[in-house]
């Protein structure tokens, strides 16, 4: 992930339209691949991306009060209860299609490859 101000720069760059995409690439110092994606929008524009970041954690507010999922003293809304759902929905991904993670997975398989003769 490219950092947001890399990815500013980018955008700006594209909406003034002197420089090709090419050329931007060779400056800002990514892939052509990169710059075309947010020029095309297939990759989320850094604003967007912040926002969304942003959107994502409520500040807590309040005196601490006792978590009802997991019965800690928190500020609502409990993070740790969060974090634990994020955890356990990404371990039943995990679960469903384990050859997605990484190429290890393979070497890990019962299963063997049918051997070539």
């Amino acid at each position: 992930m490219i950092p947001f101000r890399v990815a500013d720069e980018i955008e700006r760059l594209l909406e003034e339209g002197s420089l090709s995409q090419r050329k931007i690439a060779r400056k800002v110092g990514v892939s052509r691949g990169t710059v075309n994606a947010i020029a095309q929008g297939t990759r989320p524009a850094s604003r967007a991306r912040r926002e969304r970041q942003e959107d994502d954690f409520v500040t807590p507010g309040g005196p601490p009060v006792r978590c009802p999922i997991c019965g800690g003293m928190v500020h609502m809304p409990c993070l740790a209860c969060r974090v634990r759902a994020m955890k356990e929905s990404r371990r039943q991904s995990e679960r469903a299609n384990p050859y997605d993670r990484c190429s290890t997975a393979w070497t890990e398989s019962p299963r063997r490859l049918p051997q070539s003769r």
